[in-house]
């Protein structure tokens, strides 16, 4: 223990030292005082980050300048200020900031998630919305209604066990779209490699998980020293590289045996017989990312149907009379000979109301992921200084937890969502046209991320939550708590209910 201390005292020096000052005639935006050199590290919580910076919102305003290591960090709290830096100037803050240990040391730095805003995120977006457009979305339609009665099916026959359906559910759903592969059973091998490289980038992405995070310079440090961060970097590069590689070549080889299912993987392998390498390499990311982002990795995409199912049967538990009454609603418009179906959407009101209330009362991502703002000139907001470089963060917890965006926000109300009519008696939800006065507006204008780094599979995986809630409300009834205390959600930047 002394010799790595020692070892990263010698590194550590040195940048210490040769750290520059911050101009001090920038007006910055208010926040805790930070110590020298180390800024306010200490202050910056690693569990439940969200709920401590309401609470410095409360205190400094909605939006607030902390530093850990000369590093600006800029907190977003309120949704004026979200959409005027995230969405207004979205050019220049679309960068990631660096993180060293998911994106230099495993690789994650190529990822549609992680990558710096340029040419190959363009071409990773534009892949996506080939199969994630609103009228791609709807042809997925018949499979999600097909896939969900699989689930109900399961649930029927073990209902304690709901959790691990629901997740296996959503990945049977995810991998027939994206590489059509069939999920068999929770076993299933792909499944499993692609929940675990789920798994280990949300340890990775925990603040202040991995010290060479904070000193990048550690990276050099050898393998023979006995750092563990490297042992874990190794592990995780070889769990990624399979998950990058191998769905990839069963669907290359199902191609050319003439056996290959429809898939969004499917149809880049046939566009080009004679991929180029870096195609190839696009290619390959862009399919594990379209998995992941159907998966529980709220951090990646936001997408996190599996999840946010989970957090309905939480709060169906908690809450009956809002089960009742929705399940009043779906037995009048539906009747009792069939099941729901996309077409009976709009006629749902109150089901619609409740599905908001489970994207905003327990997000799944309640931080979003980090933006950055771009290195070539500071920026101002408020006659503010943003510097160079800021890595921004919006608290979309304490936005869809503020009581002046959302009356008693810690109340589980669907009736919070009202209905209007527009003069030719079109009936239209009554969301505020500007964000400067919005009152109870749909939460999942906070529950995708932002700007040019909003989730393309918004849309995908806002129709897989709503085919779940109507199918487990119409097939059955969520038991109230019989014992113990409601289940607690972990409380890093990637949520999972029920643990």
């Amino acid at each position: 223990m002394l010799r790595q201390t020692l070892i990263l005292a010698a590194l550590v020096f040195p940048v210490v030292v040769f750290l520059r000052k911050r101009n001090p005639r920038l007006r910055l935006p208010p926040g805790p005082k930070p110590l020298p050199v180390i800024g306010n590290v200490l202050e910056i919580p690693t569990e439940r980050s969200w709920i401590k910076y309401a609470e410095w919102g409360r205190m400094y305003g909605d939006v607030i300048h902390i530093t850990a290591f000369r590093q600006s960090i800029i907190i977003l709290n309120s949704a004026k200020a979200i959409f005027d830096l995230l969405e207004r100037k979205g050019g220049i803050y679309a960068d990631r900031p660096r993180m060293v240990m998911a994106g230099d040391l495993v690789g994650w730095n190529n990822s549609p998630f992680l990558g710096q805003s340029g040419p190959r995120h363009k071409e990773y977006r534009r892949l996506f919305a080939e199969v994630l457009s609103a009228r791609k979305v709807e042809e997925w339609r018949p499979l999600q209604q097909a896939k969900v009665i699989q689930l109900a099916a399961q649930l029927l026959k073990s209902p304690d066990a709901f959790r691990a359906h629901i997740k296996s559910h959503v990945g049977n759903l995810i991998f027939e779209i994206s590489h059509g592969h069939i999920v068999k059973d929770e076993k299933d091998a792909l499944l499993s490699v692609a929940q675990q490289v789920d798994h280990d980038f949300a340890e990775m992405v925990v603040p202040g998980a991995f010290l060479v995070d904070i000193f990048p310079i550690l990276r050099h440090i050898p393998v023979w020293t006995g750092v563990s961060f490297k042992q874990k970097a190794k592990q995780y590069r070889e769990t990624l590289s399979a998950a990058l590689e191998w769905p990839y070549r069963q669907v290359k080889d199902q191609i050319a045996a003439g056996t290959a299912l429809p898939s969004f993987t499917t149809g880049l392998v046939e566009r080009k017989e004679n991929a180029t390498e870096e195609e190839e390499f696009n290619w390959k990311w862009a399919s594990l990312g379209f998995v992941l982002a159907g998966s529980d990795t709220a951090s990646l995409s936001a997408s996190i149907s599996g999840t946010r199912l989970t957090s309905f049967v939480l709060a169906m538990s908690l809450h009956p009379e809002v089960q009742r009454k929705a399940q009043a609603e779906i037995d009048y418009v539906v009747g009792t000979s069939r099941l729901p179906t996309f077409l009976d959407r709009p006629n749902m009101p109150y089901v619609e109301g409740v599905i908001r209330e489970v994207y905003r009362w327990n997000p799944v991502g309640p931080i979003a992921s980090p933006h950055r703002l771009t290195q070539e000139a500071d920026d101002v907001y408020r006659n503010w200084t943003i510097p160079k470089g800021s890595v921004v963060i919006a608290n979309s917890w304490g936005v869809m937890h503020d009581p002046d965006v959302y009356p008693d926000p810690f109340e589980f109300n669907p009736e919070r969502y009202t209905l209007g009519t527009t003069s030719d008696g079109i009936r239209v939800w009554n969301d505020a046209l500007s964000i400067d006065q919005m009152v109870n507006p749909d939460p999942r204008k906070f529950a995708f991320g932002y700007g040019r780094r909003i989730c393309p599979g918004q849309l995908l995986a806002d129709d897989t939550v709503f085919m779940g809630v109507v199918t487990l409300l119409a097939l059955f009834d969520v038991g109230p708590l019989t014992s113990g205390e409601p289940p607690q959600y972990t409380p890093n930047v990637i949520r999972y209910g029920g643990t």
